[in-house]
This record gives structure tokens, C-alpha cells and sequence, in this order.
């Protein structure tokens, strides 16, 4: 089944404390059926897509432009990339689930690929080649823990900036 028809049969999993009803119609615009380029992912607690540049520098300047939102964001996404192709995989582990953030990212990304000239092709020219980074991003994001979104503690180190002492 193409990611496309699975879209149709799959729904969106929102995290805990989204609004759903507020997120639902800007998830739909995202989506492949109503026009959009991200697909669902097969649980329905991610949304991904890849994206085509002329040149590794052009995408390495989107990339940069990314990951500058996902700082003011204080998110992050599950990405990879090779040459002129980056894909993009937004979910949230902590709660699980679709957050206003992964849409409101992905929505930015649609923008500021359009603003470093992405290269559009066919879903069918893209099919294999997205299905290669899904799979090197799953690996990389199975490794990566689970501890990302998870508060850390604070370590502090007593003396350092103690001018008492």
C-alpha cells in the first residue's frame, strides 16, 4: 500500500493536551488528500516528508533554516540526509503523539522550502528514494533513546560561579 492510500485509512494520534479540533483542519491541509506533501506515518503520531534541492548547499541552507525554528520552537525533529535531499519526520515522544508544534513545524518547512527553491517531483519519482531516508531516519531515531523530550535534571556544580568561596 503507498503512503498515500495509507493516509486515507489512517487517523491522526494527537498527544495528550492538544487541541484536537483546533489541529485537525491544519493537519488536513498538510496531508496529500487535500493537496499538501506530508503523509502521515503508519501510526498516526507523525507526519514526514522529504524535500529536493538543486544542490547540497541550497538544502544544507534549508536545513540550517529548519533546525534555527526548532530552536525558537524548543523542538525537534527525526530527520536525515543525503546530498541534496533531507526528510523530515515530525512526531512528539513526550506526550506521544501529534503536538501543535509538529504541525506548526511542518507547516514552516513547507514555507521555507519554497523560499530555497525546492525542486517538486511527482510522488511516484519520489516513492523510492523517501522510502531510503524513512528507513535510514528510523534507524538513527531508534537509536538516538528515549530520553530526548524528557526534562533533564539540573546539575549543579558547586564552586564554579561561587564568588564566596
Amino acid at each position: 500500500m503507498s503512503t498515500a492510500a495509507a493516509n486515507a485509512t489512517t487517523q491522526a494520534k494527537f498527544a495528550a493536551g492538544s487541541d484536537e479540533v483546533a489541529l485537525g483542519p491544519k493537519l488536513q491541509s498538510l496531508l496529500a488528500p487535500a493537496g499538501g506533501r506530508w503523509d502521515l506515518i503508519s501510526s498516526g503520531e507523525g507526519l514526514e516528508r522529504s524535500f529536493k534541492f538543486k544542490t547540497f548547499a541550497k538544502t544544507w541552507d534549508f536545513m540550517t533554516a529548519v533546525s534555527l525554528q526548532c530552536k525558537l520552537k524548543n523542538h525537534h525533529p527525526e530527520w536525515s540526509n543525503v546530498y541534496n535531499v533531507t526528510f523530515i519526520r515530525w512526531t512528539t515522544h513526550s506526550p506521544k503523539g501529534l503536538s501543535t508544534k509538529d504541525v506548526e513545524l511542518a507547516a514552516i518547512c513547507d514555507s521555507l522550502a519554497r523560499d530555497f527553491g525546492e525542486v517538486i517531483e511527482d510522488q511516484q519519482q519520489q516513492g523510492g528514494q523517501s522510502c531510503a531516508m524513512r528507513n535510514l531516519a528510523d534507524t538513527v531515531a531508534s537509536g538516538a533513546g528515549a530520553d530526548c523530550c524528557t526534562p533533564k535534571s539540573q546539575v549543579v556544580q558547586s564552586g564554579a560561579n561561587d564568588a564566596s568561596s
